[in-house]
């Protein structure tokens, strides 16, 4: 086979403009692997327009005229040690992240990849289990730190807009289809839905975590969450109303710590009452998403809380999402935009029946009705909560070289 190596650095400095690069690209030899990779990057929101034929020869003749993607999976069948090491290691000084694919099952040759900079191999054919792991891997910061999870914090502006059902499919979607170790938490000790809604047994385990928060690590939880799926893990109970359980902030910021370093991402199903009752959890929430209704109640009460909020934490990213939305709602979408000042993550459709019969199967609606309007829209939102690279917005360098619309 041709010699693939080029000179490093020969005819490829790229402006700051040009660096802004796409999120993704794949050059594969043939077509056993599309599928699994149209899966994976297809919950991403990544165009499969960026699967090419090709393998590591095609991706490094591109290096000319752009700069290499953030993840690249690149085919490496054929090719000979020399050119698989010259060429990764230029893909990855470029600063792009390398999945190689092959058909070698060889430990010399394994670590001769890795050696050059890919961050994985994998052997084809591959799944888009086994992709999905790797991408999670590689979508944390590599800052050189312990890796900590994300946790993602869900409350009503007022009370029936849907938060517990929203929670449910957010936690659902980050395990299933995003591949994250995630945890569902239901705040509401004495009347949360969670363990309701998806026909699971409460346990004592949150009633358990706060009244010894010493005892709450990995073997705990494991023993005391329920199991969803592959990677959804559920703690939610139901407590006697005349049961006091005690609450402070040492043991509510202890198990939002422990939460955060043994899961991926943590979903937080919160009573609005949390905000004055337990302040200090907020501090912990990398991303709080309030659910609204188009009335004007929601509406001054949407602009109460993101005041109240930003005091809580500066640092939090806000997403507010109206849910139940009717054909004819009491306030337009654009009044509300204008009353709050901001913008709408997210709009969901009123489907009682939809939810309805997802609840009485016990499964989360994204399970039920996976194409489901609303399940669309919040898969979106789930990939941004989860830290997913954008794709670039405006015509790519590739598109504008070649002229393709």
């Amino acid at each position: 086979m041709a010699n693939v190596a080029r000179k490093p650095g020969a005819g490829m400095d790229f402006s700051e403009d040009d660096l802004a690069r796409e999120p993704f690209g794949a050059y594969l030899l043939d077509d056993s692997c599309v599928e699994p990779i149209q899966e994976t990057i297809e919950v991403r929101g990544w165009s499969a327009t960026h699967i090419r034929k090709g393998g590591l020869s095609g991706a490094l003749r591109l290096l000319g005229i752009a700069p290499p993607p953030k993840f690249m999976i690149i085919d490496i069948e054929g090719e000979s040690k020399e050119d698989i090491e010259s060429g990764i290691r230029e893909l990855a000084r470029l600063g792009s992240s390398v999945i190689a694919l092959g058909t070698v099952n060889d430990v010399d040759y394994f670590r001769t990849i890795m050696r050059s900079g890919a961050k994985d191999y994998l052997m084809k054919p591959v799944t888009a289990d086994a992709l999905g792991e790797v991408f999670v891997r590689l979508e944390q910061p590599s800052d050189g730190v312990a890796h900590l999870g994300r946790v993602i914090g869900i409350l009503g502006a007022r009370g029936g807009v849907g938060v517990t059902t929203l929670a449910i499919n957010t936690a659902w979607t980050m395990a299933e289809k995003l591949n994250r170790r995630t945890s569902l938490v239901d705040m509401d000790l004495y009347a949360g839905n969670i363990a309701l809604s998806l026909d699971i047994d409460p346990t004592r385990g949150l009633r358990e975590a706060f009244d010894d928060p010493e005892r709450v690590d990995e073997v705990f939880l494991q023993n005391a969450m329920a199991k969803l799926g592959k990677s959804l893990h559920i703690l939610a109970t139901e407590e006697a109303f005349d049961d006091t359980v005690r609450m402070n902030d040492a043991t509510v910021l202890s198990i939002a710590d422990t939460m955060r370093t043994n899961f991926d991402m943590t979903v937080l199903d919160l009573p609005r009452h949390f905000v004055m009752r337990e302040p200090q959890l907020f501090t912990r929430c990398d991303d709080l998403v309030i659910v609204a209704e188009l009335t004007l109640q929601s509406l001054r009460d949407t602009n109460r809380l993101i005041k109240l909020l930003k005091t809580r934490n500066r640092n939090a990213k806000m997403h507010v999402v109206v849910n139940r939305v009717t054909s004819k709602p009491d306030v337009s979408k654009a009044d509300f935009e204008a009353g709050m000042e901001g913008k709408l993550r997210c709009s969901f459709p009123l489907d009682t029946k939809a939810t309805t019969q997802a609840t009485l199967k016990g499964e989360p609606l994204a399970q039920a009705e996976p194409r489901h309007k609303m399940i669309q829209d919040l898969q979106k939102l789930c990939v941004e909560l989860a830290g997913v690279p954008e794709e670039s917005k405006k015509k790519g360098f590739l598109s504008r070289a070649f002229g393709r619309k």
